[in-house]
């Protein structure tokens, strides 16, 4: 099979994968139908080449401007109102990720396979940043799935139970202004300036590639975008159709990487895959018990504030459980952040 007839096959294969996970309402549908799908035929003898790098880079810098987009100076100042809680959850994310690192690599081949499974920055993120440190991305993908898929089939009952049983403040009462400028809602984009915005977040993503630095383009993407959009005010929501590609592209790229030897070192740490997978999350509950002692929020805040399930994916339990969907933004974007800038670093000195 030639060179364009297997990337028609690739890009056939991820458009209906994606369909396909997206009508039976799986979590994280372009990046895990497309992982998926590929990475069967892999395993069958598919023989495909991998994405050209320059092509992984991409997708990199776009994921990075995509986070960078949640980073803006409404959330900055939310952080400051939420201080405590974010320093709690930084903390944890740090402590737990450290522990759980050196558990894990009991089972896993290398220190930045053990790293970025143990870390909970979510599927897309942590499998972008394992490419640029030859780790095990299929082990890396199987843990984060799994964590992800326990979170939220789980969270959400936790949640209804102690919303049934204990009541606690709103976010609202606590944290949030009286008066809200609804002017600012409806503010007029400068399209030249945020043209040049993203601009400066591809050259500080191309940036970080050029130099090596950790978490490449990911990470120098995020950092310039955000600073750019805190410097200049602006609350930009980066298009969903292009972040929804480049998840595409990495769950392709990550399906590529499979192997019969992979499946097979993937179903000999199904147990501690499992059992890790169990006790990160018990663990992120017991930081979300703790952030309700400190600010009596309710039930379902604290939770998903604290679960380590993924922005999209608990702002949208959020909405359905009415709880404060700022403040879990917030909280989610801290414990990203965190994690994106510390973890690539970490894997650097453990190389």
């Amino acid at each position: 099979m030639s060179s364009c007839e297997q990337t028609i096959v690739i890009i056939c294969l991820t458009l209906a994968s994606y369909w396909i996970f997206t009508k039976l309402h799986l979590p994280s549908p372009s990046f895990i139908g497309p992982m998926v799908s590929i990475g069967i035929l892999q395993i069958l003898g598919g023989g495909f080449h991998e994405i050209p790098l320059r092509v992984v880079n991409i997708f990199q810098i776009i994921i990075g401007l995509s986070v960078g987009a949640g980073i803006n100076h409404k959330k900055i100042g939310d952080l400051k109102r939420t201080g405590v809680p974010s320093v709690v959850i930084a903390a944890y994310t740090l402590v737990s990720t450290a522990i759980f690192t050196l558990l894990i690599r009991n089972f896993t081949a290398d220190y930045p396979t053990a790293l970025f499974s143990a870390a909970p920055g979510g599927i897309t993120e942590m499998a972008v940043l394992a490419l640029s440190y030859h780790a095990e991305i299929a082990v890396i993908s199987t843990f984060q799935f799994i964590r992800l898929v326990i979170v939220v089939s789980i969270i959400p009952i936790i949640s209804k139970f102690m919303k049934n049983s204990t009541t606690g403040k709103t976010v609202e009462e606590k944290v949030q202004p009286e008066n809200v400028e609804v002017v600012e809602l409806r503010y007029s984009p400068n399209h030249l300036k945020r043209v040049l915005m993203y601009a400066g977040g591809v050259l500080g993503g191309l940036l970080f590639i050029f130099l090596g630095l950790p978490g490449r383009g990911v990470v120098g993407a995020m950092i310039a975008f955000g600073v750019l959009n805190v410097v200049f005010h602006e609350e930009i929501e980066f298009p969903h159709f292009i972040s929804t590609i480049a998840r595409l592209g990495v769950g392709a790229t990550i399906g590529l990487e499979f192997s019969p030897l992979m499946v097979q070192k993937i179903q000999e740490m199904l147990l501690p895959i499992l059992g890790f997978s169990v006790l990160i999350v018990l663990g992120n509950l017991f930081v979300s018990l703790v952030i309700r002692t400190i600010t009596k929020w309710d039930a379902a805040t604290c939770l998903l504030s604290a679960a380590p399930g993924g922005i999209s994916q608990m702002l949208a339990v959020g909405e359905e459980m009415k709880a404060d969907t700022l403040i879990i933004s917030v909280l989610q974007l801290v414990r990203m952040v965190t994690i994106i800038i510390c973890i690539p670093f970490i894997a650097a000195i453990m190389l």
